[in-house]
């Protein structure tokens, strides 16, 4: 049995190691098309169903739409990426996907679309997604190996926030110039890109202990195995409340709140978008570094602390270039936290238990947080996305300081 003192990453890894590896830099690439163009989409639906409904209760239904098909299959979705090769369930979600995003730019491009096509299509996608972010995040192991798993992840949360400035620009320039339906079209092509990406990619000898036991035994196993980690439980439950609380609250809000607060319903959502992506690939970029420097466990314990901090301070303003930097600084905050929390718990994780463990990660900001959505879309609907966006940060904050305060051994994780 793998011992948790053998897969402990080296701290002398740097952030830009993995991209030694051939499969990796093709895989990069193609990911920081796709994401790019996912983003595009994800800035351009928004819009979109708050010009269908003018109602902050349908962002939150939609952002629901997406996540509850996580919570049912998340949990599965590690079983199987345990079991079968991550490349091929990646491809086969990255088609599923390109094909959801094609009908919705069919369907905008023909003056057809309703909500309720966004709500489906949004669910399929959602189900497409449960298998592809824990097949996506093993697969880094796979190309990188453990000895540059640390800047592996790095890199990929860098070009996730890389994408998130291209994809917002880009929202903005289009949804101006043209319309949502060509934001939905060029995500559809994006796709193209990782799925070459994917065919190029030659992986050998990635040999996992999978065992005897039935998948739904695997199941229970996995599962047993983060209730009862000292260390992963507490991170598991650190992205839950900045998931639900934090993060995606922002995501679900920022349309109406650029509307309604900023009155910049269009620019005023793609610079917030652009400029929280801006703060992110710095916190990317440097967090590595700064997590070696300070403790990776002091530093996640400190971001975590801070992000909602920011929110808060977000809500109380209604000048756009101040909520530039603010939103700016809590980018930095959550993605040194989400990529530190990535980190720690592939630290800590053996490989046979990988995709199980990194599956209920996916379930914190996947399946939990889109399922609070709906109450925060309630919430706003009554009170307005401000007073939400403050009452969430507060909740978020407290929350967050418990699970530090009462988690001593994720505190001291080097």
């Amino acid at each position: 049995m793998t011992t948790l003192t053998q897969i402990q990453m080296p701290p002398q890894a740097r952030t830009l190691d993995a991209l030694r590896y051939d499969n990796f830099r093709k895989f990069f690439i193609g990911q920081l098309v796709s994401v790019s163009g996912t983003w595009t989409q994800r800035v351009a639906q928004g819009w979109l169903v708050f010009h269908l409904t003018q109602s902050e209760l349908w962002l939150g239904l939609v952002a629901c739409a997406a996540g509850i098909p996580t919570l049912f299959f998340a949990p599965f979705a590690g079983v199987l990426v345990d079991r079968y090769p991550r490349r091929q369930i990646m491809l086969a979600t990255q088609i599923a996907l390109l094909i959801t995003a094609f009908i919705l730019a069919i369907l905008t491009f023909t003056h057809t679309v309703q909500v309720w096509h966004v709500m489906v299509l949004a669910s399929i996608s959602g189900i497409a997604v449960s298998f592809e972010a824990p097949a996506r995040h093993t697969l880094i192991s796979d190309m990188v190996g453990l000895e540059s798993l640390n800047s592996g992840i790095a890199l990929n949360s860098i070009m996730m926030n890389a994408s998130a400035v291209i994809g917002p620009m880009l929202a903005g320039i289009l949804l101006i110039e043209v319309g949502p339906a060509w934001c939905f079209m060029l995500n559809s092509a994006s796709f193209l890109a990782v799925i070459i990406s994917l065919v190029l990619i030659n992986i050998q000898n990635v040999t996992r202990r999978i065992g005897d036991l039935h998948p739904l035994q695997q199941l229970r196993e996995g599962l047993s195995f983060s209730r009862h980690h000292p260390t992963i439980r507490p991170l598991l439950m650190l992205a839950a409340f900045n998931s639900v609380l934090g993060l995606n609250m922002v995501n679900t809000l920022l349309p109406a709140f650029s509307a309604d607060v900023l009155d910049a319903p269009k620019s005023g959502l793609a610079a917030i978008a652009a400029a929280m992506g801006i703060g992110s690939v710095i916190g990317g970029t440097v967090n590595v570094a700064l997590g070696r420097y300070l403790g990776r466990g002091r530093f996640m314990s400190g971001a975590t602390f801070v992000a909602p901090l920011l929110l808060l301070v977000f809500s109380r303003i209604a000048y756009l270039p101040l909520n530039l930097i603010v939103i700016g600084c809590a980018g930095f905050s959550f993605m040194s936290f989400y990529v530190t929390t990535n980190t720690l718990i592939q630290s800590q994780v053996m490989d046979e238990y990988r995709g199980r463990v990194l599956s209920l990660y996916t379930l914190t900001f996947l399946g939990l947080a889109p399922l609070g959505a709906l109450f925060i879309g309630l919430a706003a609907q009554a009170i307005g996305s401000a007073h939400v966006m403050t009452i969430c940060a507060i909740v978020d904050g407290i929350a967050c300081m418990w699970v530090v305060m009462h988690s001593p051994d994720m505190r001291a994780l080097a």
